[in-house]
C-alpha cells in the first residue's frame, strides 16, 4: 500500500482482508484461503453478508416485510456464526457487515469504507453456474473494484488452502514482479514451492506470415526469447532463494500464454496462482488486464491478484518512473514500494 494514500487505521495494524459471504457453502470455501493470508500478514478480517433488496421495496406488502425481517435476523445469525469461528481460529476479533443492496456494488462500497487490501470470494454465487464461467457479484467486483481480490473456485478444497506450490506468471516487467515478495512471504511461512514461469508466445503461420524466410524469422526469435528468459528467471531464483525459499523455473513456448498457464497449473499441480492485476502492456483504464481476466474467469486454481493501480489515480499507473517497481497496495511485505 502507498503510505502516502493508506487509510490510518492500517498503520501498525498489518492489512484488512473483506471476505464476502452470501450464506451457500459455495461463498464459505473462501474461508480457509482468507484465514492463510490473515494468519501470514497479521491482517484484520471483515466478513460482510449483503442482503439483495427485495422487488418494489417502495411499497412492500406486510408479508413482505415480515419475510425481510427474518431473511435479515437469519443472516445476522449466519454472520455471527461464522464470526465466532473465525475469530477463534485467528485468535482475534473479527468484524462483520450486514449490507443490503445490489451485492457487487456494497461489496466495494464497504472495502473503500473500511480501507480493505484485499476482497475475498468465491467465482459463483451459490454455486450458480453462468456463460462467463463466473458469478454476478464477483463480476461486479472485477469491473468496478481497485482493490486487490482473492478468487476461490467453489470446487476448492479447504485441505487445498495451505499452499504447497505457488505458480507466478511472469511476463519481464516491473509490474508482475512486484508480487514476488508477498508469494515470497507465503511461501516462507508455509514451506511452498515458488514455480516462476514465463510463457514465450509462438508465431502461427498465418496469410500474412506465411513466408518460409520470415517464418524463419520468427523461429529463431522465439529461441532468442527463451533463452533470454530462461537467464531472467535464473537471476529472480538466485535473489528468492537467499530468503530460503524452494524456487523453480519454467520456460514454455506456447501459441496462447492464457492457455499455457492454465495448463502449468494444471499439470505442476499447483495450489495457488499469484500475480499482478496488470502485466507490461497496462491500460489503467481497466482493473484488471485481459490476461489476469481471462485466467480468472477460466482458472480452476485459487487467485491471488495484487492490483497496482493507484485508487486515487486509477488514471495512471502508480509509478511513472520507468525504472522502479509499483508500489502495490495489497504487498503485506514491509519496505515494498
Amino acid at each position: 500500500m502507498d503510505a502516502s494514500t493508506a487509510p490510518e487505521h492500517t498503520h501498525g495494524h498489518g492489512h484488512h482482508l473483506l471476505v464476502c459471504l452470501d450464506g451457500s457453502p459455495s461463498a464459505e470455501v473462501s474461508l480457509p484461503y482468507a484465514l492463510v493470508i490473515a494468519k501470514t500478514f497479521s491482517s484484520k478480517v471483515t466478513l460482510v453478508r449483503v442482503l439483495e433488496q427485495p422487488p418494489d421495496h417502495s411499497q412492500p406488502h406486510v408479508s413482505d416485510v415480515l419475510s425481510w425481517e427474518i431473511a435479515r435476523r437469519e443472516a445476522d445469525a449466519y454472520l455471527e456464526r461464522l464470526q465466532q469461528q473465525t475469530a477463534a481460529s485467528l485468535g482475534q476479533l473479527v468484524q462483520i457487515r450486514l449490507e443490503q443492496g445490489e451485492a457487487g456494488e456494497r461489496v466495494v462500497d464497504v472495502a473503500r469504507e473500511i480501507g480493505a487490501d484485499l476482497v475475498v470470494l468465491s467465482n459463483h454465487d451459490r454455486g450458480v453456474r453462468t456463460a462467463s464461467h463466473l458469478g454476478h457479484t464477483v463480476q461486479q467486483v472485477l469491473a468496478i473494484a481497485r482493490s486487490s481480490v482473492f478468487i476461490v473456485h467453489t470446487s476448492s478444497s479447504s485441505a487445498a488452502a495451505l499452499p504447497k506450490r505457488l505458480l507466478l506468471p511472469l511476463d519481464g516487467s516491473l509490474r508482475t514482479e512486484s508480487v514476488l515478495p508477498t508469494a515470497a512471504r507465503i511461501a516462507k511461512a508455509y514451506g511452498a514451492e515458488l514455480l516462476l514461469v514465463h510463457v514465450v508466445q509462438e508465431q502461427l503461420p498465418t496469410l500474412v506470415l506465411n513466408s518460409p524466410e520470415d517464418l524463419a524469422l520468427c523461429h529463431q526469435l522465439a529461441m532468442n526469447l527463451e533463452g533470454s528468459a530462461l537467464r531472467y528467471l535464473d537471476d529472480l531464483r538466485n535473489r528468492l532463494t537467499h530468503e530460503s525459499t524452494s524456487v523453480r523455473t519454467l520456460v514454455v513456448r506456447h501459441a496462447n500464454e492464457r492457455q499455457a498457464l492454465l495448463d502449468v497449473s494444471v499439470r505442476e499441480q499447483v495450489d495457488l496462482i499469484v500475480l499482478s492485476a496488470h502485466g507490461c502492456a497496462c491500460d489503467p483504464g481497466h482493473s484488471f488486464g485481459s490476461v489476469t481476466t481471462d485466467l480468472i474467469a477460466h482458472s480452476h486454481v485459487p487467485m491471488l491478484v495484487l492490483q497496482d493501480i493507484s485508487d486515487q489515480h486509477h488514471s495512471r499507473p502508480v509509478s511513472d518512473h520507468p525504472s522502479a517497481a509499483p508500489t502495490m497496495r495489497a504487498s503485506y511485505a514491509p519496505g515494498v514500494e
